[in-house]
């Protein structure tokens, strides 16, 4: 007999949990961290007014810190009573599986997989690859322990977050030293996406707030000029050190990266907007953005917010009273005292200025 599993990645390797258990999937936010916790448990996040523990299904190796990206997820289970969440590097869709197939010694994987076989999971299924199954969510833990754990963790996370907002009123760098706790190798705007998504998910329960429709948008600079990048199109932030020409291409095409295997053309975008190209520093900031697959690294002056919610209401169309082209603009929305431009990223770079798909 056939089951649906929610197929998940993590560590370039696949799991999978029952669909049954699957409530929801979120956007990876900072987690709230718990200092010596067993389980397995990385720590909580309040969903909207309740505290579900978070837990990391990769064997701990205090000798390395875990790198947590933007585009990791979590997924929200509930059984009964119990409601935990796991992180995951991707969701992969649902997928009907055979508990025949399921060989239950887990021994002879232990040794190279990086993943908690013995606590988290039930057996493995081989198909074109290994794919490890999940025990039900109630199997992870013995009677009476997640109910310990969860005891403290309401007054952990109000703590928490008070301390955070105290933080902002005492300097840029009492507030910057607060987003050392979760995901240290994450840059400082990354971090302040994970903050965002969590406060977003703490709000979210509170019925008498008014329902705002609002964009989320990343905030960059060039040549003095402020655009708005669609966050869901973002998938992280980088320093490029060195780029490798491609030969016969336009200016604009600055060169390709590999980033961590992956290669991607790095692009200039301020001639398609009307700007004007600038000697490139040491080692510019950019924005990698995924499009149907295809990421390309886009150079940036600034990254002057990391999330920024633009009220629907506030998104006007564009005039020509700026000097930049609009060719590339799908609308305009105050920023301080500034109008940020807001980009379609995926009318830009399969523009014939930039051509990014035929290059990759």
């Amino acid at each position: 007999m056939e089951t649906s599993y929610c197929l998940f990645e993590i560590n370039e390797q696949y799991g999978a949990v029952q669909a049954t258990y699957v409530e929801e999937v979120l956007s990876l936010p900072e987690i709230v961290l718990i200092p010596n916790a067993p389980l397995g448990i990385l720590g909580v996040i309040d969903l909207r007014g309740d505290t579900v523990p978070i837990v990391d299904l990769r064997l701990a190796d205090e000798t390395q810190a875990p790198h947590y990206r933007l585009t990791d997820s979590v997924i929200i289970l509930q059984q009964t009573d119990l409601r935990i969440g796991i992180i995951v590097n991707a969701v992969k869709g649902i997928r009907e599986l055979s508990g025949q197939d399921l060989t239950v010694d887990l021994e002879a994987h232990q040794a190279s997989s990086q993943l908690h076989l013995k606590r988290f999971f039930a057996g493995v299924i081989s198909e074109q690859t290994d794919i490890f199954i999940l025990n039900t969510p109630h199997n992870w833990f013995k009677t009476g322990e997640i109910q310990q754990v969860m005891s403290v963790t309401r007054f952990l996370v109000d703590e928490f977050y008070d301390s955070q907002t105290a933080s902002l009123s005492s300097g840029q760098q009492a507030f910057e030293q607060h987003f050392l706790l979760f995901a240290p190798m994450a840059t400082l705007e990354e971090k302040i996406v994970f903050r965002q998504r969590a406060e977003n998910l703490r709000q979210s329960h509170n019925a008498e707030q008014p329902v705002r429709e609002s964009r989320a948008l990343i905030t960059i600079s060039l040549d003095g000029n402020l655009f708005g990048i669609d966050s869901n199109l973002v998938r992280e932030f980088i320093t490029i050190n060195q780029a490798t020409p491609i030969p016969c291409c336009p200016k604009h095409i600055i060169g390709a990266i590999n980033l961590r295997g992956e290669i991607l053309v790095v692009v200039d975008i301020a001639k398609s907007l009307g700007l004007s190209l600038k000697a490139l520093p040491r080692a510019p900031k950019a924005i990698i953005v995924e499009l149907e697959d295809t990421l390309v690294a886009i150079i940036v002056e600034d990254i002057r917010d990391a999330l920024f919610s633009a009220d629907l209401n506030d998104i006007e169309e564009l005039t020509n009273s700026s000097s930049t082209d609009h060719s590339y603009a799908q609308g305009t929305v105050p920023y301080g005292d500034q109008i940020m431009q807001i980009l379609d990223i995926p009318a830009l770079l399969g523009s014939r200025e930039l051509v990014v798909n035929e290059i990759l």
